[in-house]
């Protein structure tokens, strides 16, 4: 198991090893590291090495260290090991959950490495995949997780009619189960989704008046946010709130609260967990030209400006057949990496019948963007996608590796 000890005022030794491994008709290992062991304050260097590395090892590392006289006592054995996900250490701001990794691993992926490692590798943050307590409690699910996915992001607990169904009536199962599942498995998880206007209760689309909707707005977001807070790695505030033309969508929350929907909903995300990324999740925004992607990029500068605190775009993903194709992905990623977020990030990834070019463009769009921080697809098989007829993902009905998937492997194996 992986050890830690204290060597000096910002740096942290540790001897051994650990294993580290919607839109259609709907519109809806073992590897050394580095690590953050205080939730609350900067990240601080984390040296982790092998039982069989000698201490000079770790003294060359940092003129902060000197050997000692005779090295120091091994440290106690602890029951668990440090979980995996967060590769970003040069971003002090970026405060993960106790024991994330935030540097790059510094021994190459094996042989056998999955996409979720191949992609680290290569200093990105993670390969994700939408699940739940039904689709994990799916062996043939839970094992390509474990094996390929870094990330798990909840297809439906989460959204909610799941969550708050009736007015301060929450009801947090499923997602417990999923949260409690990425702990246990060392995944990161994305929250989704705070505010979308569908799997809206109707008890909410009924609230006509406007201190009373930012209110219920304000209360379901610090308790949901709240529960959750340092357990989440990025949040999806709001989902779909955009119009084709660029124009904010007509909902309840803008026909009552305006344009100032935003503001509240992100305030209360940020107040509930300052450590969280904040998203806005969008469809449709693969190009650098459409009437979509403009608007948007123009009013996330915008409330950037004004002051709320949006972090990253999430760009779903959902491509193919009436929907944008891959080609312009990249392009759109640059267009929106210079609205003034921090992020962007593919956030739901299906390609109609998965052409294995078009899954390669889309991996290597975000390589080439410094900001695209991962990608998840929305679901791991296609026996279990929301388009079970088209054939979207990456694994086929019988959990079987598809051609896009081995194309994939190969671009991130380079």
């Amino acid at each position: 198991m992986g050890q830690l000890v204290a060597v000096g005022p910002t740096i942290i030794a540790g001897y051994g090893s650990w294993g580290c491994s919607l839109r259609a008709a709907g519109k809806r290992a073992t590897e050394p590291g580095l690590y953050s062991t205080v939730a609350d304050q900067p990240p601080r260097l984390l040296t982790f090495l092998p039982p069989w590395a000698p201490w000079p090892a770790l003294a060359s590392t940092s003129p902060a260290l000197q050997r000692p006289s005779s090295p120091p006592p091994p440290p106690p054995v602890t029951p668990s090991p440090p979980p995996c996900g967060d590769h970003h250490l040069h971003r002090p701001h970026d405060r993960r959950v106790v024991g994330r990794p935030l540097g790059h691993p510094s021994k190459a992926p094996g042989p056998n490495a999955g996409l979720d490692e191949l992609f680290k590798a290569k200093g990105k943050k993670y390969v994700g995949t939408s699940a739940d307590q039904f689709s994990l409690n799916n062996a043939n699910v839970a094992k390509l997780v474990a094996s390929d996915f870094g990330q798990v992001t909840p297809e439906n607990s989460m959204k909610w009619d799941a969550i708050e169904p009736r007015k301060d009536g929450f009801n947090f199962g499923g997602a417990d189960y999923l949260v409690k599942y990425a702990k246990d498995n060392n995944k990161i998880v994305r929250g989704h989704t705070l505010l979308w206007y569908q799997q809206l209760p109707q008890w909410v689309k009924d609230i006509t008046d406007k201190a009373e909707l930012t209110k219920v707005l304000q209360n379901h977001i610090a308790k949901v946010v709240g529960r959750y807070k340092g357990q989440i790695y990025a949040w999806d505030v709001v989902n779909e709130i955009f119009e084709e033309s660029g124009e904010l969508r007509d909902m309840v929350f803008t026909r009552v609260l305006g344009e100032d929907f935003v503001r509240i909903a992100f305030e209360a995300a940020k107040a509930a967990d300052p450590a969280a990324k904040l998203y806005i999740n969008e469809y449709h925004l693969e190009s650098a030209s459409g009437t979509k992607v403009t608007g948007l990029n123009n009013y996330v500068k915008k409330w950037i400006a004004a002051g709320i605190p949006i972090d990253g775009v999430g760009l779903q993903g959902h491509l193919g057949g009436a929907n944008p194709t891959a080609a312009e992905m990249k392009a759109g990623m640059e267009l929106l990496s210079k609205s003034g977020v921090t992020e962007l990030a593919i956030t739901e990834l299906d390609i109609l019948n998965a052409p294995a070019d078009e899954f390669v463009k889309v991996f290597e769009a975000c390589l080439d963007i410094e900001m695209c921080v991962g990608i998840t697809t929305w679901g791991v098989s296609d026996a279990n996608s929301w388009l079970p007829n088209d054939s979207p993902l990456l694994f086929d009905k019988q959990y079987q590796q598809k051609a896009a998937y081995k194309a994939v492997h190969d671009l991130l194996s380079k």
